[in-house]
């Protein structure tokens, strides 16, 4: 019991990171991403711990689900609403709220077809569309980036709404990016989890980790639009019948 109990409360660990995220949001923004990159780590554990333990479930991948809709996607919209989008309003609510949603909606909808194509039994190596932590981080990061290296100019609607918009759209659109969770090679692990360990060592330190893991989501993503666009091309000018 306590064993199978285990990745649940990592994944509920990730939960209570986010709802930190989300009261810290208003008035502390940079500890607000920090308790999001903690909730990243909760999700890239919880699934390891239950396959270490032998105790994976569709009851833990539901709630993972549940978990993820509000550290990747109620966390950072409202983080992005209030650093930037939502200050100086005249309203009740400011209007940019509208793109807060919209990469609310797109994380839930992504997290959706994800389930269902777990469901169907599909490639587990491959994403359609970005995961929606990375999607999270490109968010978050950007709001890092702004306070290391004080360019006040990154925390406005003309930045940050297109921020929103488009790392929600990349986690909808059918288009595959390789997962992190599956390598091809030996080396790809070392590469990706010492980048991010690299950048969780600056964050200790007090240096700009926040920028180095924004580089690392922004090179995923940018090769996974490359492999993507390289593989359609390929099929296009594939001359075997159909």
């Amino acid at each position: 019991m306590l064993k199978a109990a285990a990745p649940q409360v990592v994944t509920l660990g990730g939960v209570l990171a986010a709802l930190l995220a989300i009261v810290w949001a208003p008035s502390r923004p940079y500890w607000a991403c920090n308790a999001i990159i903690a909730s990243c780590l909760c999700d890239m554990v919880d699934g390891r711990i239950a396959r270490a333990l032998g105790v994976q479930s569709q009851f833990g991948a539901e709630l993972d689900s549940l978990a993820d809709v509000i550290a990747f996607g109620v966390a950072p919209a409202m983080l992005a609403y209030h650093t930037a989008l939502g200050n100086g309003s005249k309203y009740l609510v400011s209007p940019w709220l509208l793109a807060s949603f919209l990469f609310l909606a797109s994380g839930a909808l992504r997290l959706a077809r994800f389930n269902t194509r777990l469901d169907t039994g599909e490639n587990a190596d491959e994403f359609q569309g970005i995961p929606t932590p990375v999607s999270a981080l490109l968010v978050t990061t950007t709001i890092m980036t702004s306070h290391e290296l004080e360019v006040a100019e990154i925390l406005r609607p003309s930045v940050m709404v297109p921020v929103l918009l488009i790392s929600g759209l990349l986690g909808i659109v059918p288009l595959r990016f390789p997962s992190y969770k599956h390598f091809r090679s030996r080396f790809g692990p070392f590469l990706f989890y010492g980048s991010i360990l690299g950048g969780l060592t600056l964050l200790l330190l007090g240096g700009p980790g926040g920028t180095v893991l924004l580089a690392l989501m922004l090179l995923y993503t940018t090769r996974g639009l490359i492999v993507a666009a390289t593989h359609r091309l390929r099929v296009s000018q594939d001359p075997s019948p159909s």
